[in-house]
């Protein structure tokens, strides 16, 4: 059961989530977002020392929502193709989603200004696709994959299912994402590369 604070914490993260969608990181100001919470800046602070652990909050709270469930389909129970192909289906249905699209947007045009893209990055993006690898260099281990740089692999994956949709995604050629039928075929093309490279021989 949620407590009083943990509420108000959670409150505070969907305000602050829409000022930075509607201003931008370095616009969005902590009395704006104490503003429209309701209440002053020095209890906004003591629950968030700074905007930029705010802005890190956000994006972990929309990384839970989102994300939820979908690195735990890594596993071994079924053969690496297949669990890979619904790990990159699922994966690229998140990443295209509004929220997920708006967040990296915003860290993108502020990235040279201020440290939102390294959060992005550190804390989101490179958390995850460790895990990735960590699930491959396990399969590698068992034998399922031929030897190889996990953590390279598993950015080559996330390049080659991404190659085909994410950039018209983000520059706004694609308005909404794409139908399931037509995520899942572009994943499946680029996964095929993959395996070529990756895969068992009898992928290749």
């Amino acid at each position: 059961m949620r407590t009083k604070s943990e509420e108000r914490r959670v409150l505070i993260l969907e305000i602050a989530a829409q000022v930075f969608q509607e201003t931008g990181y370095e616009k969005a100001s902590m009395a704006e977002i104490s503003s429209r919470v309701g209440g002053s800046k020095a209890t906004l602070y003591n629950y968030f020392p700074s905007k930029e652990e705010l802005f890190l909050a956000v994006m972990e709270l929309k990384a839970q929502r989102h994300m939820l469930g979908i690195f735990e389909v890594l596993t071994h129970d079924a053969p690496l193709a297949e669990v890979l192909t619904q790990f990159a289906v699922a994966f690229m249905a998140v990443r295209l989603s509004p929220p997920l699209v708006a967040i990296h947007r915003m860290a993108e045009h502020e990235a040279d200004r201020t440290e939102v893209g390294q959060l992005l990055y550190t804390n989101g993006i490179a958390r995850g696709w460790k895990a990735v690898a960590d699930f491959l260099s396990e399969a590698m281990a068992r034998g399922d994959m031929p030897a190889a740089d996990a953590q390279t692999a598993a950015w080559h994956l996330k390049a080659l299912i991404e190659a085909e949709i994410t950039e018209p995604r983000m520059l706004g050629v694609m308005r909404v994402a794409p139908p399931a039928e037509v995520l899942a075929t572009t994943v499946q093309r680029g996964l095929a590369v993959w395996l070529k490279a990756y895969g068992p021989e009898q992928a290749r």
